[in-house]
């Protein structure tokens, strides 16, 4: 009978050893979980925040050990993975941002993924507003460039369209499908490109009417000298007089005819870039020479050439031919466009405040139309091209001066009053090339 109680008690101081031990145990590891959850709450909270730095504690083993590894292999993969996807995606805005045209991504439904500063200055929007993620039909506020855009976003096509807005100003704008990758028929959205063209259409304009302009001053004197040299020939019973009278038409349009060419091949060569040899220019010498060639045809018609200079010994660095043919054309042109028993004035005098040389020629002649002051140093431009062609003008004068005006480095405007006179101003800085 004590045999068999020792042995039950053996057998229940047994069990309560095991339950102890077990009990123990479990506290541990429910200790130890808990433990692990809570860092585990922790790391998954500022892995959530972005913060990529942080890893378990790999101290546990067994199952929890192989997810802590796991977990933190993922987020290193993670961090790699972004941080690459951030620097494409800075190449990518840089790449977009350097760009000279307008660039815009729009998805199917309308909404901005991309868009540079070009862009949000072309469609009038602040580019200190983020834009991305809103719907183009909220920012674009062009009525023209909102139709050409709801119209074509999505297209399947490749769409080219030149849109002429306000101001005459040119865009050249071009949308281009997005596919879904390896799919050649799920558009996913637009790609636009938009280009300010003004001045390249007007470029070609110029360039169009400049190509008109030729042939038909061309054609003028040589239809005129062709015709004069056929009745020359086919009439040999004409009279020493009229004879002498077709041939001095012929002189005077050939004449023209050469002067018109070398005019051309003078805005040529400076348009060009001539290669030159800058000297120390005395701009009062220039002065004085020009009036010397122009006093024979100023005094024929009575007009007076007076000259006001501030500073006699002012120089420039420039060319001189084209120095004296700056003030040869002004001076010439005064002296063309004054009726008898006017009076030019050649002024200079110091812009200090922008330093600059400032050279004024001014008259009291015709004057110049307000609508043809903003054209007036156009090739070929005339205020009254039948005056103009009877006094020798070739067009060509005031675009050839503009030009030599701008290889100094300076600018030159002008001022006048219809019936009043004109007053051509030419700045040149006072440091020039």
């Amino acid at each position: 009978m004590d045999s068999n109680l020792y042995q039950l008690n053996e057998a229940y101081f047994f069990v309560l050893l095991i339950t102890t031990a077990l009990a123990i145990l479990l506290v541990r590891y429910t200790v130890t979980l808990r433990r692990y959850l809570k860092e585990f709450t922790m790391v998954s909270k500022k892995v959530s925040n972005k913060e990529f730095h942080t890893r378990l504690n790999t101290y546990v083993k067994g199952e929890l050990g192989e997810l802590s590894k796991n977990f933190n292999y993922m987020i290193q993969i993670m961090d790699s993975t972004i941080e690459e996807v951030e620097y494409k995606h800075l190449q990518l805005t840089s790449i977009v941002k350097s760009i000279s045209h307008g660039i815009l991504a729009i998805d199917i439904k309308g909404k901005i993924l991309l868009i540079n500063d070009i862009a949000k200055e072309m469609l009038k929007s602040d580019t200190e507003i983020n834009l991305e993620g809103l719907n183009f039909k909220n920012v674009v506020k062009d009525k023209n460039i909102l139709e050409v855009f709801q119209k074509y976003v999505g297209s399947t096509q490749n769409e080219v369209i030149e849109l002429n807005l306000k101001n005459n100003i040119v865009y050249r704008i071009k949308i281009d499908p997005v596919y879904l990758q390896d799919s050649k028929h799920a558009i996913i959205g637009s790609i636009i490109n938009i280009e300010d063209i003004t001045e390249i259409v007007k470029l070609e304009n110029m360039r169009r009417d400049f190509v008109a302009n030729v042939s038909h001053e061309l054609k003028t004197p040589l239809t005129s000298i062709t015709g004069f040299v056929e009745t020359l020939k086919i009439n040999d019973d004409i009279d020493k007089n009229t004879r002498n009278h077709f041939l001095d038409i012929i002189e005077k349009e050939s004449n023209r005819l050469k002067g018109l060419i070398e005019d051309i091949l003078l805005l040529s060569s400076i348009e060009n870039g001539q290669d030159l040899s800058y000297e120390d220019v005395k701009l009062f010498d220039v002065f004085k020479e020009v009036y010397e060639i122009t006093e024979y045809i100023a005094s024929s018609k009575n007009i007076t050439v007076d000259h006001d200079f501030e500073d006699q010994d002012v120089h420039i660095l420039g060319f001189r031919d084209n120095v004296k043919q700056i003030f040869l054309n002004l001076v010439d042109n005064g002296i063309k466009y004054t009726p008898e028993n006017g009076r030019i004035e050649v002024r200079q005098h110091y812009d200090r405040k922008n330093q600059n040389i400032v050279i004024e020629f001014k008259d009291n002649g015709i004057g110049i139309p307000k609508e043809s002051l903003d054209r007036i140093f156009e090739r070929f431009y005339r205020v009254d091209k039948a005056r103009s062609r009877d006094i020798g003008g070739t067009g060509l004068g005031l675009a050839i001066t503009k030009h030599m005006v701008k290889s100094l480095g300076g600018n030159i405007t002008v001022e006048s009053i219809l019936g009043i006179g004109s007053n051509f101003i030419v700045t040149i800085p006072m440091e020039t090339k």
